[in-house]
């Protein structure tokens, strides 16, 4: 088949999968779990930073709810492929003439629309902010922006364990474990060497939420975010096509 013929009918089967994955994702508690423990968690924050900085904006938030993510979205992820391998249907989905490709995008564009549901859920501190503040109109649509961004890359990272795992609870945790360093990497520049400070700008998530908290889109974020979600992409696609020779 020609690229050109297969190009159109790779569209539609990466939409419907991802509209299957959002069904399943919604027809079961874990979408509600994830929605609620995060809005909870993230309302907590949001209430704290306002008390403690009193500043009208995202900056304060944008930190935490990074954390929370890091913790809460893994368990969206964690089913994506080790829920399939555990029960069977990896391998028929696999046989299936959908291309891999497809299915990838289709499971990744399905946690991101999870992820911007909830975003928009949280437009009420944005709200709160304009009733009692006088926040920068750019500087919250920036901030969306970069948690768009680092949703984005979770997701994509979360779907690399997931392939590579059998359960559920083992693709979660792993996840975390993975994603940890790069929250880390910004503390870390206290405590090692001041020549490694660079190095863990680069790869801190927290460094690159901190122009859109200011309202800022720099190309270096922009590429980071990009290339995370590329990187762990590809990896998944790596992952999964290894198990056919297998």
């Amino acid at each position: 088949m020609s690229t050109a013929a297969s190009v159109p009918g790779f569209v539609p089967a990466t939409l419907s999968i991802a509209r299957k994955e959002l069904r399943v994702l919604f027809l079961s508690p874990l979408a509600w779990v994830f929605l609620g423990a995060v809005l909870l968690l993230g309302g907590i924050f949001f209430h704290l930073g306002l008390a403690v900085s009193g500043e009208a904006s995202m900056r304060p938030v944008l930190g935490n709810l990074a954390i929370v993510l890091l913790f809460c979205l893994p368990l969206v992820t964690m089913r994506q492929f080790a829920e399939e391998t555990r029960i069977g249907t990896l391998e028929l989905l696999m046989t299936a003439p959908v291309p891999l490709g497809a299915l990838i995008l289709g499971k990744w564009l399905a946690t991101l629309a999870l992820c911007c549901v909830l975003l928009a859920l949280t437009a009420i501190y944005p709200a709160i902010l304009w009733l009692y503040g006088d926040p920068d109109p750019g500087a919250l649509v920036t901030s969306y922006l970069g948690m768009i961004g680092l949703c984005a890359a979770f997701s994509a990272a979360g779907l690399f364990v997931s392939s590579l795992a059998r359960d559920q609870m083992v693709a979660g945790v792993g996840t975390v474990l993975l994603l940890l360093p790069f929250w880390l990497a910004d503390a870390g520049r206290d405590l090692l060497p001041e020549w490694f400070a660079p190095v863990l700008s680069r790869v801190s998530v927290i460094e690159h939420l901190r122009g859109p908290a200011r309202g800022v889109i720099d190309s270096a974020d922009v590429v980071y975010f990009l290339g995370f979600v590329v990187l762990f992409l590809f990896l998944t696609w790596r992952s999964l096509e290894s198990r056919r020779w297998r």
